[in-house]
This record gives structure tokens, C-alpha cells and sequence, in this order.
């Protein structure tokens, strides 16, 4: 059985969409919409037959995913935008994928993608690579399509302290520093500017990214315990401050 989870915050035009198409054609399979918005996305949820996890506090794509993974049940984990950005061709595709491998990462073939996204895109990725040196071959980290095998993303549970869109890059680094098997696929990608949370507001999301990016290494030195000093958690609360 496959577990598919789908972090929605604040979905209630695109969801619908999605799970029409998902519980069409993965009907005898685990569908999990964890939500921590404030619309009407629980709402047009429960129309279908998936389980809905609704959150009281914000937990973010990274902690949504989380909590998706602790309730999953089938021993093949997808997590997936909620705006489904490719056909189910190539989600299927990329789930044949996992044979022989731990993690699959999908890169993303734009046709539509905006020049300034793109540039953005590619300089993310250049930054995250001089972060973590180990990630050089990967080539795309932030596609909202992986797929994982559930015996080995619980064992790396621990590790995945991001919440925000860099959760990607978490859970790839502990997979490739657990030495585990990971392989990357490229796929053509429906990206839908229109309903974009990261296109309202890309400078103060890039802004956040980074400072996750320094997040993440200090979390992976030595000089973790810089994470908690009063000097760290300042500049996070102003960064947090500017992105609201």
C-alpha cells in the first residue's frame, strides 16, 4: 500500500482538483491531508475519502509532512504539492523509481516557470550545494514530489528539525549522510503561479530559506549549541517578523 500526504495550508481552490484525480486512481491506497490553515479546506476535504488531520497550531510544510509520516501506514511514502503539478503518468513513473533505492527526487522540467522564479530556482540551489558540498549531484531540491520507503524515513525522524520550505533539503541531507540509497528523476511540471504562497512574497521567503540554510549546518556542526544562544533566536524572530 502507498501513503501519499498532502500538506495543505490554506488549499480550498486547488485541493479539490487534486483529490479527484488522486482517489481516482489510487483507490485502495492511503490518502493523508494534514491541514494547519484558516479557510475552508477541511470542508472540501471531507467530500472525499482520504483522512483529514486538521492542526490548531501553524506546523508548516515541514512539520505538516511530519505528521503525515507518523500516520502513514504503507510501507512506500509519497508527499505531494497540494496543487498536484504533474500527471499521474509521471507520479506513477516515479514511484517505479524507488526499486532498488531509498528516497526519489524529482527535478522539475518547467514549461511555465517566470524568468525571476527561475533565477531564484537556480541561485537556491547553487547556495544550498556550497552549504552541504555531499548534495553536489542533486540537482532539484525543492519539487514537491518525493517518494521514500517508510522503514527508512523513520529512521531519520529525529533529524528533520525544518518546518518551513526547506524541509527538502533536511530530508535529503539525512538520508545521503545515512548512507542510504537516493535517486533523482526528472519529470515535466505544471507549475501554477496563480495560488503560489512562495510567489506572493519570493524576496522574504528567499530570506528565510537562507537563514534555514544557516539552520540546518549549524544543526549539523559542532556548534549546534549556537542554535538556542539568545543571538540566533533573535535574528530568526525578526526574519519571522518581516515575512508576516
Amino acid at each position: 500500500m502507498l501513503s501519499i500526504v498532502i500538506p495543505a495550508y490554506n488549499e480550498e481552490d486547488r485541493i479539490g482538483r487534486t483529490l479527484e484525480t488522486l482517489t481516482k486512481f489510487f483507490k485502495n491506497h492511503q490518502i493523508v491531508v494534514v491541514f494547519d490553515g484558516n479557510d475552508r479546506t477541511p470542508e472540501v476535504v471531507s467530500k472525499f475519502p482520504v483522512e483529514l488531520v486538521v492542526s490548531s497550531e501553524r506546523l508548516g510544510k515541514g512539520g505538516a509532512i511530519r505528521e503525515g509520516i507518523r500516520r502513514s501506514k504503507g510501507d512506500v511514502i509519497i508527499f505531494l504539492d497540494a496543487d498536484l503539478p504533474v500527471q499521474v503518468e509521471s507520479l506513477c513513473k516515479v514511484v517505479k523509481t524507488l526499486e532498488g533505492s531509498d528516497l526519489v527526487v524529482t527535478t522539475r522540467i518547467f514549461e511555465n516557470l517566470p524568468a525571476a522564479r527561475g533565477f531564484l530556482h537556480r541561485a537556491f540551489v547553487f547556495t544550498a550545494k556550497l552549504f552541504f558540498p555531499s548534495l553536489r549531484r542533486i540537482r532539484d531540491f525543492q519539487a514537491g514530489l518525493k517518494v521514500m520507503r517508510r522503514d527508512k524515513v523513520t529512521q531519520v525522524m529525529d533529524e528533520l528539525v525544518i518546518n518551513d520550505w526547506l524541509f527538502d533539503v533536511n530530508l535529503i541531507y539525512s538520508f545521503v549522510r545515512r548512507g542510504f540509497r537516493v535517486k533523482e528523476v526528472a519529470i515535466p511540471w505544471d507549475h501554477q503561479e496563480k495560488g503560489s504562497k512562495v510567489s506572493r512574497k519570493v524576496i522574504k521567503v528567499s530570506l528565510m530559506m537562507f537563514l534555514s540554510l544557516v539552520k540546518l549546518r549549524t544543526y549539523y556542526s559542532p556548534l549546534k549549541w549556537l542554535l538556542s544562544t539568545g543571538l540566533y533566536l533573535r535574528a530568526e524572530r525578526k526574519v519571522i517578523r518581516l515575512l508576516r
